[in-house]
């Protein structure tokens, strides 16, 4: 099945028409019709996440496994959100709401799904490295969405309000207690208190080769 009659079958079982869909996506009901008709119509990756979105699925639920294999016929564009690449030294700014982009700001790709108010920074040192899975050395590039709600697990920027030092860390719940938990173990773990806020979560990363 390819992924214009997925997209048909998914709108009926909820018992929408095209209009309805479009309503509930950022394509117009001409798209949704262009695209459930025509199986080598142009989808850009904007749209399929759109798409994804209304049914409730992820991406990669929307393509199964043998959708995944018809991509050949299929023009997908990746998602090219771009977000600015800012200093360290500009977070205190951010969290006091008056950061001001310069004219000669780096703006960078991100094929993640992120707001409009996320940027971009260029990991500094070797706190969050790790010899055992997810590392981040120095030189990495981490995406930051403010606009997301950090949970366990997360890896988050985290502000101190009384010192303005800004940090990279791990956000850890343990026992009700809130913890930045660096991943290179030669640092201490620090623990929340009433001056420190998170400004955002990471969502996404990229090291060069």
């Amino acid at each position: 099945m390819d992924l214009g009659k997925r997209i048909k079958n998914l709108r009926k079982d909820q018992g929408w028409t095209q209009h309805e869909l479009a309503k509930r996506t950022s394509l117009s009901r001409g798209r949704l019709a262009q695209i459930e008709t025509d199986p080598l119509a142009e989808v850009r990756g904007d749209s399929l996440v759109s798409l994804a979105k209304a049914f409730g699925y992820s991406t990669e639920q929307l393509l199964s496994a043998d959708e995944l294999g018809l991509l050949a016929g299929l023009k997908l564009q990746p998602v090219t959100k771009k977000a600015p690449v800012i200093s360290w030294a500009s977070l205190e700014s951010i969290y006091k709401g008056t950061f001001m982009l310069e004219n000669n700001t780096n703006w960078v790709g991100c094929p993640h799904d992120i707001s409009d108010s996320a940027f971009a920074l260029e990991v500094e040192n070797d706190v969050m490295t790790s010899s055992i899975g997810r590392t981040y050395p120095r030189g990495t590039l981490i995406f930051v969405d403010p606009n997301k709600t950090e949970k366990t697990g997360d890896k988050v920027i985290a502000i101190d309000r009384s010192s303005n030092e800004s940090v990279f860390r791990e956000y850890v719940i343990d026992g009700g207690i809130k913890y930045l938990k660096p991943l290179n173990t030669a640092y201490p773990i620090q623990q929340f208190n009433d001056n420190t806020h998170v400004i955002g979560v990471i969502v996404g990363s990229y090291i060069a080769e």
